[in-house]
């Protein structure tokens, strides 16, 4: 008989016990009643401070999404008779904007803390979680933990979300938000609901340590990461969030949830809903395969029928948005889906802010859409050139975007719009010209242009780390470049453009674009893909749409941006025979007093008296 040396597995076996010793130690510190009965779930305010516009929240401008993925954890926590309260201090923050009559009144401070603090009082949570999925959230994110740990010295704090897991998987660059952490209890990575659910029952001597799953444990001297992924299966997916815990009926009376809004009465309530999670693309300047893992995983379409049927008969919601990331992933699914939806008469209207992949847009799927109450999506192109395509792994081929397009323009009903991406590394004039190009001739709806923002925790970040700003990489102050506290607000604020000229003539077509170039690019590129194009609609469907999205846009997104103001006038003339006097009065007073303004208007051969001829 052969005798076998377990040597090494004993010792193996010893090690993981001293380690699981160790860690009980640091857990029964932080819980000396070994249990969890009341769990206090929190969003941070989406900015801090310093970055809050008093009047962008006032003309409810700012986002304002319900606290979808805590409601997934609540309802799990649920299960096993745990009690859950949640709080979105987003929410409370520009709640307090809206009924603050004077910007001098205004504590943005005051605004969250107090509520957050009657809270706590009141719940007398266990544990407090946080969630953080932007990285312009980070400091906002930090002042709420610190606030908790000022309120309650003991309270164990608890983060996640796509933020804390880009900051986990990307620490050698972002190493200072990295060190933010530091007094954070656990961080959970990526999909943490089975992780969380899993650590509540270690705490309650429901499971055993060696188990646990991403999850970064700081225990004072001793710090423990378990790495181990193990996301939710489809299985997992067939669960409804604790709706009841998220104020749904207040989000969109404080701000502004999905990009087709406009479309809507202003007393419609709107929610957001998963139908799967994940993303077939591998796309290098996002981070949902990095986050969710490979593959597509669905929600049944039966259980989202009923989440639907929860939403308008128990909340009175009207619209929703998808927040998938690949909502036509599967054709069959979504078909089915869309029928279910129409054929159910749920009577709710919907969108896809988040996007899809124009290769799936065909007929039968976008006909279903359209029957089923789509009013609008995103198409996301990011570059009409082949090469630039293939570097950032984006699915599909150009020809799937003409495709698109030609599908799209059977069902008018639908505003089709388009995301694209300029600045890509290496990108040349020639191959900026060939997204312009497509662009151009695909002429679909309106075109959201980005100037390219290096995330963390993507293949495009971590591969170009020597050519970003120190300060975007150390500091933490990545902001995104578009949306209510965007860099392009500011930008457009202060008139940082040097130019208005065709960057495609007089150039070197082989030349890489400086970065000193793009906003002058960007500022042409959406003259031509959006304002110009105007002038040629005649559909009047598509008059009706531009003329509430431009509505929209003067009123809420940019009241001070005389373009839009100038082509809202203009469709207000072709559509309504009239033009709102008040906007002529401000459109005329902005050009005449800005010498920016002036000399744009003057080089895109555009003049408040050709308006009113």
């Amino acid at each position: 008989m052969k005798l076998v040396d377990n040597t090494e597995n004993t010792r193996e076996l010893a090690d993981h016990d001293g380690r699981d010793a160790l860690i009980d130690d640091g857990l029964t510190r932080l819980f000396p009643k070994r249990q969890i009965k009341r769990v206090l779930f929190v969003t941070p305010p989406d900015v801090d401070e310093s970055l809050f516009v008093y009047e962008v929240g006032k003309r409810k401008r700012s986002y304002n999404y319900p606290m979808y993925g805590l409601g997934i954890i609540a309802s799990l926590l649920r299960l096993d008779n745990i009690e859950v309260s949640m709080i979105n201090l987003n929410n409370e923050v520009l709640k307090a904007c809206i009924n603050t009559p004077l910007k001098e009144s205004f504590n943005f401070n005051e605004a969250w803390r107090n509520p957050l603090r009657e809270e706590i009082d009141s719940f007398k949570p266990d544990i407090i979680g946080i969630t953080c999925m932007f990285t312009q959230t980070h400091k906002s994110m930090i002042l709420v933990c610190e606030e908790i740990k000022r309120l309650k010295t003991n309270m164990p704090v608890a983060l996640g979300g796509v933020h804390p897991t880009n900051c986990f998987t990307s620490k050698g660059q972002l190493k200072q938000q990295w060190d933010d952490f530091s007094s954070m209890d656990f961080v959970f990575l990526h999909e943490a609901e089975q992780a969380f659910k899993y650590f509540v029952m270690v705490i309650n001597k429901k499971a055993r340590i060696d188990g646990l799953f991403q999850i970064h444990l700081n225990l004072g001297t001793h710090k423990h990461t378990f790495l181990n992924n193990n996301p939710p299966s489809e299985e997992d997916l067939n669960i409804i969030p604790a709706y009841d815990l998220m104020n749904i009926k207040e989000m969109s009376c404080y701000g502004v949830i999905s990009s087709f809004s406009y479309f809507k009465d202003k007393e419609t309530c709107f929610a957001t809903v998963h139908s799967n999670r994940g993303c077939r693309g591998s796309c290098t300047f996002c981070s949902v395969r990095n986050f969710n893992g490979r593959g597509v995983r669905s929600k049944p379409v039966k259980t989202v029928i009923e989440e639907l049927f929860i939403l308008r008969d128990r909340y009175g919601v009207d619209h929703i948005m998808w927040l998938d990331d690949d909502l036509l992933f599967d054709h069959k699914r979504a078909e089915y889906l869309f029928n279910e939806i129409r054929r159910s008469k749920v009577g709710i209207t919907w969108d896809c802010t988040n996007g899809v992949i124009a290769a799936s847009c065909t007929e039968r799927v976008i006909a279903a859409a359209a029957e089923s109450g789509c009013l609008g999506l995103n198409i996301g192109m990011e570059t009409g050139n082949p090469e630039i395509l293939k570097r950032i792994k984006k699915p599909g081929k150009i020809k799937d975007f003409y495709q698109a397009s030609k599908v799209l323009k059977k069902f008018p009903q639908i505003n089709s719009r388009v995301y694209l991406i300029i600045g890509f590394p290496g990108e040349t004039y020639g191959m900026l010209q060939d997204t312009f190009k497509v662009a151009m001739e695909i002429d679909l709806d309106w075109y959201n242009i980005t100037i390219l923002q290096q995330l963390p925790n993507t293949p495009i970040f971590e591969s170009n780390v020597q050519s970003r700003r120190k300060d975007d990489v150390d500091t933490g102050e990545i902001r995104y470049n578009s949306g209510p506290y965007g860099k392009k607000r500011e930008m457009m604020r202060d008139r940082n453009f040097a130019s208005f000229s065709n960057p495609f003539e007089n150039v070197n077509m082989e030349e890489i674009i400086p970065a000193t170039q793009l906003e002058d690019i960007w500022m042409y590129m959406n003259f031509h893909l959006n304002f110009k194009r105007l002038l040629k609609l005649n559909s009047p469907v598509k008059l009706e749409q531009q003329l509430k999205y431009l509505t929209y846009i003067t009123e809420t997104v940019a009241p001070d941006d005389p373009l839009p103001m100038y082509f809202c006038g203009y469709l207000q003339r072709k559509v309504l025979g009239v033009i709102d006097p008040a906007l002529l009065s401000r459109l005329e007073v902005t050009v005449n007093s800005s010498e920016y303004w002036g000399n744009c208007f003057k080089h895109f051969n555009l003049s408040v008296s050709q308006l009113v001829s």
